[in-house]
C-alpha cells in the first residue's frame, strides 16, 4: 500500500463500481472514484503516517497524478465543446459574467458571517476551500502572510466539502428543480443547430501543442494595480482547447480531434484526477474543530450554489445543460464540471464552465482581498 501507482488503480477500480450503484435514478457514476481515493488515502496514511520519506514520496506522487489527469480532462472537455463556443456566448455572453460573480460575492458574504463563530482567518482559507479556488489560496496567502498557516489549514479542511456539495448538486438539483434534462438538451440542440459529427482523427502534434500553450497561458500573471492572478493550468489549457479547437485547422496543426477518442481520454483524466485528489486529501486528521470548519465549507459552497441556479435559472434563464457548467465554472471546480458532464450526458455543459471560470477566478482574487480587509 506505499506504492502510488498500485493506489491510483485500485482508486479507479472501485470507484467505477461504486459508481454503478443506483439508488433509484441517482448514481454516483464517475465520482466514485473520490469516494474512493479518500477511503485508501486514509488507510495508507493511517499504515505509514509514522514515516515521513514514504508520506512524501506518495504525496508527491499524487500531486504529479493530479496535474497530469487535470491537463487529460481539461484539454478533452475543451476540444469536445469548442466546436459550439461562438453561438453559446452570444446567446448568453453577460450572463456568465453575472453568474461568475455572483456566486463567488454569496461564498464570500456567507463566509463573512460565519467567521464570527471560529477563527477569522481559518475562514479566510475556507472561503477558497469551499469554492475549491486555488488562486483565492495564493491571494489570501499573499495578502496576509502572517496568517499563512491559519489560511492553509481552512482550506484544506474546506476543499473537499466544496467538491462534495458541487458534485452531489450536480446529480441532485435536476429533481429538486424539477428539471428535465432530456428537454434541456433538445432546446440547447435547436440554440445551436449542433451538426452531425464528422469522423476525424486525431493529431498528437496538435494535441502537444495545445497543451503547451495551455500551460503558458495559465502561467501569465496578470496584474491590476493591487489585484493580481493566474488562470493556472485549468484556466490555461481550457482556454486553448476551445478557442485553437473552434479555429479547426491552421497550417500542419489539426485541432478538430475525434470525438470518441476525445471522450475516451476525458474519462480517464477524470477518473484518475478524482482519484488523486481524493488519495491526496486522505491524511485530513478529524476532530470536532475541523468536523465544524468542513460544516461550514459545505454550507458555504451549497449556499452559493442554490443561490446561483435560482438566478440563473429562473431570472436569467439560461438552459441547465450550459447552467450546470457554468455554476461549476462560479465555483471554479473541476470536480464539479466532470460530475455535471457525467449527470447530464453532455460534454456541451464545459462551455459554460470555460465562460465563467475566468471571471469567477477574478471574482475571487477581488473577494479575498476584502475578505481580510474587512474581518
Amino acid at each position: 500500500m506505499n506504492n502510488s501507482y498500485l493506489l491510483l488503480f485500485l482508486s479507479i477500480f472501485f470507484g467505477i463500481l461504486i459508481g454503478k450503484i443506483k439508488i433509484k435514478n441517482f448514481k454516483l457514476g464517475s465520482s466514485g472514484s473520490l469516494f474512493s481515493g479518500l477511503i485508501l488515502g486514509w488507510y495508507s496514511t493511517s499504515l505509514y503516517s509514522s514515516n515521513m520519506e514514504i508520506m512524501n514520496k506518495l504525496n508527491s506522487d499524487f500531486k504529479q497524478f493530479f496535474l497530469f489527469s487535470l491537463i487529460l480532462f481539461i484539454s478533452s472537455v475543451g476540444l469536445i465543446a469548442s466546436k459550439d463556443l461562438d453561438k453559446i456566448i452570444k446567446k448568453y455572453g453577460l450572463k456568465f459574467l453575472i453568474m461568475a460573480f455572483f456566486i463567488t460575492f454569496v461564498g464570500f458574504i456567507s463566509t463573512y458571517i460565519f467567521s464570527k463563530f471560529g477563527n477569522k482567518y481559518e475562514f479566510v482559507g475556507l472561503y477558497s476551500g469551499a469554492l475549491t479556488s486555488s488562486p483565492g489560496l495564493a491571494t489570501a496567502l499573499e495578502t496576509a502572510p502572517n496568517f499563512e498557516k491559519e489560511i492553509i489549514s481552512g482550506y484544506t479542511f474546506g476543499y473537499i466539502p466544496g467538491v462534495l456539495a458541487v458534485i452531489l448538486s450536480m446529480y441532485i438539483f435536476p429533481y429538486i428543480f424539477k428539471v428535465n434534462i432530456e428537454d434541456e438538451k433538445s432546446k440547447l440542440k435547436e440554440i445551436m443547430q449542433i451538426e452531425k459529427d464528422k469522423e476525424e482523427g486525431f493529431d498528437f502534434l496538435a494535441y502537444s501543442l495545445i497543451i503547451i500553450i495551455g500551460i503558458l497561458i495559465g502561467n501569465i500573471n496578470f496584474d491590476f494595480n493591487y489585484i493580481s492572478f493566474k488562470l493556472g493550468i485549468t484556466g490555461g489549457v481550457l482556454l486553448s482547447s476551445l478557442f485553437l479547437g473552434r479555429l479547426g485547422k491552421i497550417w500542419i496543426f489539426d485541432f478538430r480531434m475525434n470525438k470518441k477518442i476525445l471522450k475516451t481520454i476525458q474519462e480517464l483524466g477524470l477518473l484518475m484526477f478524482l482519484s488523486s485528489v481524493g488519495l491526496k486529501s486522505g491524511d485530513i486528521n478529524l476532530n470536532a474543530q475541523t468536523a465544524s470548519l468542513m460544516f461550514y465549507s459545505f454550507i458555504i459552497a451549497i449556499i452559493s450554489i442554490v443561490l446561483g441556479v435560482i438566478i440563473g435559472k429562473y431570472i436569467l434563464k439560461i438552459n441547465w445543460i450550459i447552467l450546470s457548467g457554468a455554476i461549476c465554472g462560479g465555483m471554479t471546480s473541476t470536480p464539479g464540471l466532470g460530475a455535471a458532464i457525467d449527470a447530464n450526458d453532455s460534454e456541451e455543459v464545459a462551455i459554460g464552465y470555460g465562460a465563467t471560470y475566468p471571471f469567477a477566478l477574478l471574482g475571487m482574487v477581488i473577494f479575498n482581498k476584502i475578505l481580510i480587509l474587512i474581518i
